[in-house]
């Protein structure tokens, strides 16, 4: 969600170190204020406002930022009210205000300094606070009536939720890394708990909530991290600490623990998951009158997913699905190449899409869409996605041939301690990188492999993998990987699917991803029954065989034309 749907703190430790020490010599100036909004239920939302040392008499656009991870630090040593302050996110705010603008960045209801309880991600309540917090904005004298919303991860999901709001001053978000389905994108993709990370995601935000600096963040930060910063008017944190005291337990792994579909509830006394995420509130976010971008990689858990689904259903102006890892600060390609073309989020596009939308505002361009290409490690750019046309390989013997044919049944002992390893797609949420490791020995796993291409193969969106599979328990999860295999047969992962299957045939959607092999690689497929230590034991006790058919299996790709 982000650690940042779950998201979460969008610096890794070291990162978080040297801006701690940055932070004590050098910031952007600003005058900055720390309010307190009120909602419409009376909940006093707490907000930092950053604006720029000189606003004209019209006011400034603003950009509104709703986090649940801290709004802005309490750093030991007292206030800064001339700089921008500092918090567990990349330089947007700095980069904004440089540029001219305004910044508003909010702890959402029941975290931080915020009143009210945070039950679960994007509550009825936490929704219906934005557009109270946008009346705020433009009634302030220096606001000039334009607002746009922008975040990654959690940051991400509440700011295209602000697109619910039906507020028309709201004129421009950008969302980035953020879930579509916030179940199948991150709590339990294909029926899968996603363990790992909403373990971890769960203790961090509850530490968060409670005032306590999270496991995430490096020693070295309690030396200069206090807290969260309070309101004005709380200098000392009295009414801080009491919101603090009087907040039940922040238990996401808990309520989640029965979640493997969208309609589960979350929690005994929570919704159905499904209806928290953006994908819940379709009607209301088809119906804005903002320009809307939306930003996602395809090795950042289900981002790209995110982006493909969201722009079926919603106007998106612009929509970028890149190579980077959550924090959008290094290349995750598995295929990343020292002349790779720029591979990491660039801040200055993010300020350029605010500017065009919120200052300038000429006529609406074209929708555009961009996409970054594994293999050839280079950026596309187009009106529309590309076409594509279905090709099928099919499983015989240990190869993945052209035409079907006959074959005897491979059989699969279940390895539970069988893993891509411990920073993967999942984890990048956490402030991780993604590791491309060699796969040529990969344990517990079964495989098949074509022929050397004789062409290239270019790839973009989601393939298909169907099987017939005899099982030992009731249930398994099926974990499919689809890698490639270079000249000198290093073996890299490009995307995978996960799915929990009964015995029959099983069917298994893979994430999409764009990639081009050149001629004299190959394709491989492979196949497991664990990935640990992200996924849930299924069965959660006990041994696992898997015997798959001799005949029938395939794998289905969308190629570009």
């Amino acid at each position: 969600m982000k650690a940042r749907t779950l998201a979460v703190l969008r610096f890794a430790p070291l990162a978080l170190a040297a801006a701690l020490l940055f932070s004590a010599c050098h910031s952007v100036p600003a005058v900055v204020t720390h309010p307190r909004i009120r909602a419409a239920d009376s909940v006093e939302i707490a907000a930092d406002v950053i604006l720029p040392v000189v606003v004209p008499d019209g006011g400034v656009p603003v950009v509104l930022i709703q986090t649940r991870y801290w709004r802005s630090f309490q750093l030991r040593g007292g206030k800064r009210n001339s700089v921008v302050p500092m918090g567990p996110r990349e330089a947007i705010v700095e980069k904004l205000v440089t540029a001219g603008f305004g910044v508003v960045v909010t702890d959402v209801r029941g975290t931080g300094a915020s009143g009210g309880i945070w039950p679960w991600p994007w509550s009825d309540g936490e929704v219906r606070d934005m557009g109270p917090v946008i009346d705020w904005i433009v009634a302030q004298r220096w606001s000039n009536g334009a607002v746009g919303a922008t975040g990654a991860s959690y940051e991400g999901t509440t700011a295209l939720l602000t697109a619910a709001a039906g507020r028309p001053v709201l004129r421009a978000v950008l969302a980035r890394e953020l879930e579509w389905n916030l179940v199948d994108e991150i709590v339990a993709p294909g029926g899968v708990r996603n363990i790992g990370f909403v373990s971890s995601w769960s203790r961090s935000v509850d530490a968060l909530d409670h005032g306590k600096l999270p496991e995430i963040f490096p020693r070295l930060a309690r030396f200069g991290i206090r807290g969260v910063q309070p309101t004005d008017g709380d200098d000392k944190g009295a009414a801080l600490q009491g919101l603090q005291r009087r907040r039940p337990p922040t238990d996401v792994a808990g309520r989640v623990s029965a979640v493997r579909s969208g309609s589960d509830r979350f929690g005994s006394d929570g919704p159905q998951a499904d209806s928290l995420s953006p994908s819940g509130h379709v009607n209301a976010l088809a119906a804005t009158t903002a320009a809307v971008g939306m930003w996602g990689s395809w090795w950042d858990g289900a981002t790209a997913d995110a982006v493909l689904r969201a722009q079926q259903q919603i106007p998106v102006r612009e929509a970028v699905i890149g190579p980077w890892a959550h924090e959008g600060t290094s290349n995750a390609s598995p295929l990343r190449r020292d002349d790779s073309e720029r591979a990491t989020v660039d801040l200055d596009v993010v300020v350029a899409f605010f500017r065009r939308h919120l200052v300038e505002r000429s006529a609406a361009p074209a929708p555009r869409t961009s996409w970054y290409v594994a293999g050839a490690e280079r950026w596309k750019t187009a009106e529309q996605w590309p076409t594509t046309t279905p090709r099928t390989l099919h499983l015989v013997g240990e190869i993945l041939a052209n035409s079907p044919g006959t074959s005897a049944p491979r059989s699969l002992t279940v390895d539970f301690a069988a893993s891509t390893g411990t920073n993967t797609r999942w984890t990048t949420g956490l402030a991780r990188p993604v590791d491309a490791p060699d796969r040529a020995d990969t344990r517990g796993v079964i495989s098949w492999q074509s022929a050397a291409l004789d062409a290239p193969l270019s790839v973009f969106g989601a393939s298909e993998f169907v099987c017939q599979v005899a099982l030992d328990a009731p249930e398994a999860s099926l974990h499919v990987y689809v890698e490639s295999v270079d000249r000198s047969q290093r073996v890299r992962l490009l995307t995978e699917g996960v799915q929990r299957i009964s015995a029959g045939v099983a069917t298994v959607r893979i994430r999409p991803v764009a990639f081009e092999l050149p001629p004299g690689w190959s394709l491989r497929l492979s196949i497991a029954g664990a990935d640990s230590p992200s996924f849930e034991r299924v069965p959660a006790t006990g041994g696992q065989r898997m015997l798959f058919a001799g005949e029938g299996g395939a794998l289905t790709l969308p190629v570009v034309r």
